[in-house]
């Protein structure tokens, strides 16, 4: 499901920036630091999908119950249940605030590519595209083109192209594609725009270091990113010069290179990441000899408590559930008894997916609500069948459904 994947990407991303970070920000491995940022970034979507199991020889003992689906609740008043859950707002919020974020990010780069058209253009020695506006503008790079006033161009060229040529010879805007899609997935989680600003101070860091080491004058230098560091950046795949981290450039620029032991702190990566995937992995302990510990007459009518690959309706739990909300009627009988209850049905998931030994384990305590629960779960299609081992076999299920009069 994709909610909790989200939130434990979201959790593995927390724990690597907050264990990690604090030590590296100020050393001048910027390179370094460009790729373990990168690489917390990535390793935040990859560790949720780790998939493990248990030792063979591990001996897991097994709760001797059907699985118990979530609760329905049949409204007697409205004749089915809104499926609007708790977890449902929680998706559709997710889903509109990504959406957003996409729409937002497609509108801006679209925007400014439209503007950069009406612009005069010119190839520099290198092949990137010189775009040249009518208005002041703070420089920047968009992948290979170059966006500068034509005032700019005239007085400060040297810098300008000096400075954004090494953004894009660096390819910084391959990490600022990857950010953006990162952000726009979690766009709830702080830390993601966290570390954003932080990659993109390294960024900054690594453009610096490169420009003065080509022989150009730092204090002139320095001079000229205080008098361009004005505006804000147009669009999120733009590096461009501005004052947000400024007063951290200048003092990188000065600071004395890290002793290159302080290296040895990213190899903090792997006992985090370890942790991470300890924490956030989709584990599973259950032992292939688990569903023998209960062992029942015959291989052809053992039916198992749980199996490593479980039964799935067609769409998922939720569309299960929306199945049985849509189907189940409140009996009118019961309306107008104005009877209510709670009746949990049993049943099994056969071998070929079809639904079969559907009974009531609790009751609701009227015949006529039983009938119903039992009438719909009999009418479920068929699911896709479990297996052990990689073989077909019968899987116990419970539902709970309350039959509620408002």
């Amino acid at each position: 499901m994709i909610l909790p994947y989200i939130i434990k990407s979201a959790l593995t991303l927390a724990l690597l920036y907050t264990c990690i970070m604090p030590l590296l920000e100020k050393e001048t491995f910027h390179r370094l630091n460009r790729i373990i940022v990168l690489g917390c970034l990535l390793l935040s979507f990859i560790i949720p999908l780790i998939h493990f199991t248990g030792g063979t020889n591990q001996t897991i003992d097994m709760v001797r119950q059907a699985v118990q689906l979530p609760e329905i609740l049949i409204d007697g008043n409205a004749n089915k249940q809104s499926v609007w859950s708790l977890t449902d707002i929680l998706i559709c919020i997710y889903t509109l605030g990504g959406v957003a974020m996409l729409s937002l990010t497609a509108i801006q780069t679209m925007s400014l590519m439209l503007r950069l058209r009406r612009c005069e253009h010119i190839t520099d020695n290198k092949g990137n595209v010189i775009v040249l506006t009518d208005y002041a503008t703070s420089p920047f790079c968009l992948f290979h083109y170059i966006v500068m006033s034509h005032d700019d161009y005239a007085n400060n060229r040297c810098f300008v192209l000096t400075h954004e040529q090494e953004h894009i010879r660096l390819r910084h805007y391959i990490d600022l594609i990857i950010l953006q899609f990162a952000t726009i997935i979690q766009w709830f989680n702080p830390f993601v725009w966290l570390i954003g600003k932080n990659l993109k101070a390294i960024h900054e860091f690594e453009v610096d270091e490169s420009v003065l080491n080509k022989g150009i004058d730092a204090t002139q230098y320095q001079k000229f990113l205080v008098v361009k560091a004005v505006g804000n950046r147009l669009q999120p795949f733009a590096n461009n010069l501005n004052k947000e981290s400024l007063k951290r450039r200048i003092i990188m620029m000065n600071q004395k290179r890290s002793n290159r032991w302080m290296m040895l702190k990213a190899l903090l990566v792997i006992p985090v990441a370890t942790l991470a995937v300890s924490v956030f992995a989709n584990g599973k302990n259950v032992s292939e000899t688990a569903s023998e510990t209960h062992p029942q007459t015959t291989t052809q009518t053992k039916i198992h408590d749980a199996v490593e690959e479980m039964p799935e309706f067609n769409g998922g739990q939720l569309a299960m559930m929306e199945f049985l909300m849509n189907n189940m009627k409140y009996p009118q009988a019961a309306v107008k008894a104005k009877q209510q209850g709670k009746a949990v049905v049993g049943f099994v998931i056969r071998k070929d997916g079809t639904v079969s030994d559907v009974h009531i384990t609790k009751s609701a305590g009227h015949a006529v609500l039983d009938e119903e629960a039992i009438r719909v779960v009999k009418a479920m299609p068929a699911w896709k069948p479990g297996k052990q081992k990689g073989e077909p076999v019968n899987v116990k299920y419970s539902v709970p459904i309350t039959f509620k009069l408002k």
